[in-house]
Protein backbone atom coordinates (compact mmCIF):
# COMPACT_ATOMS: atom_id res chain seq x y z
CA UNK A 1 0.00 0.00 0.00
CA UNK A 2 1.15 3.65 -0.35
CA UNK A 3 2.28 5.03 2.51
CA UNK A 4 1.35 8.84 3.21
CA UNK A 5 4.23 11.10 3.70
CA UNK A 6 5.24 14.62 2.49
CA UNK A 7 4.58 13.95 -1.12
CA UNK A 8 1.35 13.84 -1.39
CA UNK A 9 0.90 17.09 0.60
CA UNK A 10 3.13 18.39 -1.86
CA UNK A 11 1.42 17.50 -4.78
CA UNK A 12 -2.09 18.87 -3.03
CA UNK A 13 -0.25 22.11 -2.98
CA UNK A 14 1.17 22.57 -6.42
CA UNK A 15 -2.54 21.55 -7.84
CA UNK A 16 -4.14 24.05 -6.12
CA UNK A 17 -1.64 26.64 -6.93
CA UNK A 18 -1.85 25.74 -10.46
CA UNK A 19 -5.72 25.87 -10.11
CA UNK A 20 -5.22 29.49 -8.90
CA UNK A 21 -3.14 30.44 -11.27
CA UNK A 22 -4.71 28.66 -14.19
CA UNK A 23 -8.24 30.53 -12.82
CA UNK A 24 -6.42 34.05 -12.14
CA UNK A 25 -4.57 34.03 -15.41
CA UNK A 26 -6.52 32.33 -17.87
CA UNK A 27 -9.67 31.64 -16.62
CA UNK A 28 -11.20 34.36 -15.46
CA UNK A 29 -9.97 36.64 -18.78
CA UNK A 30 -11.75 34.14 -20.81
CA UNK A 31 -14.96 34.56 -18.97
CA UNK A 32 -14.75 38.36 -18.49
CA UNK A 33 -14.25 38.24 -22.40
CA UNK A 34 -16.93 35.22 -22.89
CA UNK A 35 -19.55 37.77 -21.02
CA UNK A 36 -18.37 40.81 -22.76
CA UNK A 37 -18.98 39.19 -25.70
CA UNK A 38 -22.32 38.19 -24.49
CA UNK A 39 -23.51 41.53 -23.11
CA UNK A 40 -22.34 43.15 -26.35
CA UNK A 41 -24.28 40.42 -28.49
CA UNK A 42 -27.16 40.86 -26.49
CA UNK A 43 -26.75 44.31 -26.66
CA UNK A 44 -27.09 44.47 -30.46
CA UNK A 45 -30.01 42.15 -30.80
CA UNK A 46 -31.67 44.34 -28.26
CA UNK A 47 -30.72 46.88 -30.15
CA UNK A 48 -31.95 45.53 -33.63
CA UNK A 49 -35.32 44.39 -32.21
CA UNK A 50 -35.65 47.97 -31.28
CA UNK A 51 -35.03 49.62 -34.65
CA UNK A 52 -37.50 46.56 -36.28
CA UNK A 53 -39.85 47.89 -34.15
CA UNK A 54 -39.70 51.79 -34.83
CA UNK A 55 -38.90 50.88 -38.56
CA UNK A 56 -42.58 49.05 -38.02
CA UNK A 57 -44.08 51.71 -36.43
CA UNK A 58 -42.83 54.06 -38.79
CA UNK A 59 -43.80 51.91 -41.75
CA UNK A 60 -47.02 51.63 -40.49
CA UNK A 61 -47.02 56.01 -39.91
CA UNK A 62 -46.22 55.54 -44.04
CA UNK A 63 -48.90 53.34 -44.39
CA UNK A 64 -51.39 55.34 -43.12
CA UNK A 65 -50.49 58.67 -44.09
CA UNK A 66 -50.36 57.20 -48.23
CA UNK A 67 -53.78 55.95 -47.34
CA UNK A 68 -55.37 59.36 -45.70
CA UNK A 69 -53.68 61.61 -48.98
CA UNK A 70 -54.82 59.31 -51.22
CA UNK A 71 -58.67 59.36 -49.63
CA UNK A 72 -57.78 63.38 -49.88
CA UNK A 73 -56.99 62.68 -53.52
CA UNK A 74 -60.44 60.84 -54.13
CA UNK A 75 -62.08 63.53 -52.50
CA UNK A 76 -60.81 65.68 -54.12
CA UNK A 77 -61.42 63.92 -57.07
CA UNK A 78 -65.00 63.78 -56.45
CA UNK A 79 -65.62 67.57 -55.92
CA UNK A 80 -64.22 67.94 -59.40
CA UNK A 81 -66.04 66.01 -60.79
CA UNK A 82 -69.30 66.94 -59.65
CA UNK A 83 -68.01 70.63 -60.47
CA UNK A 84 -67.29 69.16 -64.02
CA UNK A 85 -70.86 67.56 -64.06
CA UNK A 86 -72.71 70.51 -62.49
CA UNK A 87 -70.78 72.98 -64.75
CA UNK A 88 -72.05 70.37 -68.08
CA UNK A 89 -75.47 70.31 -67.16
CA UNK A 90 -75.63 74.29 -66.69
CA UNK A 91 -73.70 74.34 -70.27
CA UNK A 92 -76.37 71.60 -71.46
CA UNK A 93 -79.31 73.28 -69.57
CA UNK A 94 -77.76 76.87 -71.60
CA UNK A 95 -77.26 75.22 -74.37
CA UNK A 96 -81.29 74.00 -74.72
CA UNK A 97 -82.40 77.24 -74.08
CA UNK A 98 -80.39 78.49 -76.66
CA UNK A 99 -81.83 76.55 -79.24
CA UNK A 100 -85.07 76.43 -78.05
CA UNK A 101 -84.92 80.68 -78.59
CA UNK A 102 -83.57 79.74 -81.99
CA UNK A 103 -86.22 77.40 -82.75
CA UNK A 104 -88.38 79.96 -81.50
CA UNK A 105 -87.36 82.80 -83.56
CA UNK A 106 -86.94 80.45 -86.55
CA UNK A 107 -90.84 79.29 -86.00
CA UNK A 108 -91.74 83.10 -85.44
CA UNK A 109 -89.63 84.05 -88.56
CA UNK A 110 -91.21 81.03 -90.80
CA UNK A 111 -94.91 81.75 -89.56
CA UNK A 112 -94.01 85.35 -90.34
CA UNK A 113 -92.73 84.05 -94.00
CA UNK A 114 -95.65 81.89 -94.29
CA UNK A 115 -97.82 84.47 -93.36
CA UNK A 116 -96.81 87.02 -96.18
CA UNK A 117 -95.95 84.44 -98.79
CA UNK A 118 -100.24 83.95 -98.12
CA UNK A 119 -100.56 87.86 -98.52
CA UNK A 120 -98.79 87.70 -101.84
CA UNK A 121 -100.41 84.76 -102.89
CA UNK A 122 -103.54 85.51 -102.30
CA UNK A 123 -103.23 89.08 -103.73
CA UNK A 124 -101.69 86.78 -106.72
CA UNK A 125 -104.60 84.77 -106.73
CA UNK A 126 -107.04 88.12 -106.88
CA UNK A 127 -104.84 89.54 -109.83
CA UNK A 128 -104.63 85.70 -111.64
CA UNK A 129 -108.17 85.33 -111.17
CA UNK A 130 -109.32 88.93 -112.13
CA UNK A 131 -107.04 88.07 -115.23
CA UNK A 132 -108.48 85.13 -116.08
CA UNK A 133 -112.12 86.08 -116.26
CA UNK A 134 -111.22 89.11 -118.39
CA UNK A 135 -109.56 86.54 -120.58
CA UNK A 136 -112.52 84.09 -120.24
CA UNK A 137 -114.95 87.24 -120.90
CA UNK A 138 -113.35 88.12 -124.06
Amino acid sequence: MIKPDLSILVVILLVWGLYFLLKKTFFDPLNQILSERHAATEGAQQEAEQKLSQFDQKSRSYQQAIKGARLESYRHQESLRAEALRERSQMIAEGRRQAEQDISSGKAEIEGQVTAAKRTLESDVNSIADEIVKTVMR
